[in-house]
């Protein structure tokens, strides 16, 4: 059907959309969507969009846009371009091409464009239930009057079953149903009322979260929990920056004093977790910004860590809560030589706030953050490190160092290892390009035909120490299988020397080899078949 409704060149068209607009990892899940076969009801509408439902966690709805892919939308949380939307286009693309083939283009280094939309939380504001959620709406008794007491009085009696279903059944499915089911209290309610509303469940079920580990998992956080631990504060990051501050400051002065006292009480949780923490300085950056308040807060804290009778544990947690206040006044050097210390803090934990810095155009501050967290930038996971380097291109072009990131990305190895060796191949530095390959010990097979060939016009000589490390590698491998890659590049490094009119060196480094090997019955004969052993 698809075959007749659309062209081929339309699905290239959109092929190189998607390959400008949507993360690398997103095209990747995308693909395995399409792959488990999950994209159903595909059809296009108005000769410009191809719908279709896609089966995640529960039924969502993509709009495809085959003209401006960037105005696809879709019914999940994710605010951007998400893997349903990656999927749909899967499903369209294999009518004309191969996906398999799009797919390896994708997963090939290219430079991701900085976009402001990805500053902003992968969060759908919603004063509903999500949409395709078929459960009826949760009956509470709450009006738009009531207090935030009475919320968690609410939640505490809506849950006192879920840490047990929790046991029984898969916990991370379990909690976050219980939170997205709860939104629909809301219906009806004023926006800003309903906005404060999804921050205090979402706060709740994330300290749920944390009592289940400490009870039934004896403090152990498996990473379907951690897993779960991030996407509500993802949800809480994205909630709170859509709320309406100030109708809220304006209309519900005494639902943010509901909320300080509950916030404040969190400083009694242990470091065990720090989920809480991210929780805490989320609140705190941008729903409590009195000043008030946080002089308070500012002073409680260091009460605590002036005074002599703090354990060790209580002034580590006062020290680290303390330097986010530090940050809130500009005082960044101060929060940094707290926090670097504890190797315990991933890049994670730092994020929210270089976000928070590119979004105000705080460009050398976000800069001057990246030279701070360089170790941890290069030790990051890869969906982290690349929204840092993405964002960090587009810092050093606004203060006017964009020439200086090629060499710069040397700092952020071995996360950088993709970029940096391609900029080091489009600079033509090909013994740094060869250094490179040779310290992350990439298999000669892996490494690109093209660029091979072009090193090896240039100068071929370059290339030599990696022949002969590889050749040693696979001969160490003792197998019929590697000894016959040896074998082709033993021949590939002869005709390599021989450009150089150095053949006469290449055949003793083959002597050599054979005597060394002379009991090596498989690679002797190797080397016969392949008229090496001279």
């Amino acid at each position: 059907m698809l075959q007749r409704e659309l062209t081929r060149e339309q699905a290239i068209a959109v092929a190189e959309q998607v390959l400008q607009h949507v993360e690398g990892t997103i095209i990747e899940r995308g693909y395995s969507y399409f792959s488990d076969g999950v994209v159903f009801n595909t059809r296009v509408e108005n000769n410009r969009t191809l719908c279709s439902d896609v089966q995640g966690s529960q039924v969502y709805h993509v709009r495809l846009d085959l003209e401006e892919v960037q105005g696809s939308s879709c019914t999940c949380p994710y605010t951007r371009l998400c893997k349903h939307i990656a999927a749909t286009f899967f499903q369209m693309y294999s009518v004309f091409e191969n996906p398999r083939h799009f797919l390896g283009k994708a997963q090939q280094p290219r430079r991701a464009t900085f976009s402001p939309a990805m500053l902003i939380p992968n969060y759908r504001p919603a004063v509903s239930p999500p949409q395709g959620n078929e459960t009826a709406p949760v009956q509470s008794g709450l009006t738009a009057a009531s207090s935030v007491h009475d919320w968690w009085a609410f939640f505490e009696s809506w849950t006192r079953n879920l840490l047990s279903a929790m046991e029984s059944f898969r916990a991370s499915s379990e909690i976050f149903s219980s939170y997205q089911n709860v939104l629909s209290v809301t219906a009806g309610w004023p926006t800003e009322r309903a906005q404060l509303f999804h921050i205090h469940a979402n706060l709740f079920h994330l300290q749920k979260l944390q009592q289940y580990v400490q009870t039934y998992r004896q403090s152990h956080w498996y990473p379907d929990l951690a897993q779960t631990a991030e996407r509500l504060l993802e949800q809480l990051e994205g909630a709170i920056y859509f709320s309406d501050r100030q109708a809220l400051w304006s209309k519900h002065r005494l639902a943010l004093e509901e909320t300080l006292t509950i916030i404040r009480r969190w400083k009694e949780n242990d470091l065990s977790s720090l989920y809480w923490v991210y929780a805490y300085r989320l609140v705190w950056w941008s729903l409590l910004d009195a000043p008030e308040w946080i002089e308070q807060e500012k002073a409680e804290l260091d009460e605590t860590i002036a005074s002599p009778n703090t354990s060790e544990a209580v002034l580590e947690k006062a020290r680290l809560l303390r330097a986010h206040f530090s940050v809130m006044d500009r005082q960044d050097d101060l929060a940094l030589a707290v926090w670097m210390p504890m190797r315990r803090l991933p890049l994670a934990f730092y994020l929210p706030y270089m976000k928070a810095f590119a979004r105000e155009a705080q460009w050398q501050r976000f800069l001057d953050w990246t030279t701070a967290l360089t170790g941890r930038i290069g030790q990051a996971e890869a969906q982290q490190y690349r929204f840092v380097l993405t964002v960090w291109r587009e810092a050093m072009k606004q203060v006017g160092r964009e020439a200086e990131c090629g060499a710069m990305l040397k700092t952020f190895l071995p996360s950088s290892y993709p970029e940096y060796a391609l900029y080091l191949y489009e600079e033509k530095q090909f013994k740094s390009w060869i250094d490179l390959q040779m310290s992350f010990r990439v298999p000669f097979a892996d490494l690109s035909a093209v660029q091979l060939k072009e090193i090896e016009e240039a100068d071929p000589a370059l290339l030599y120490p990696y022949y002969v490390r590889e050749v040693n590698r696979l001969i160490r491998e003792r197998n019929r299988t590697a000894y016959k890659e040896a074998i082709k590049l033993l021949k590939r490094g002869r005709a390599t020397y021989a450009k150089a009119d150095q053949e006469a060196d290449w055949e003793r480094f083959v002597d050599r080899l054979s005597a060394k090997h002379n009991r090596l019955r498989a690679f002797q004969e190797e080397l016969r078949r392949g008229n090496l052993n001279l």
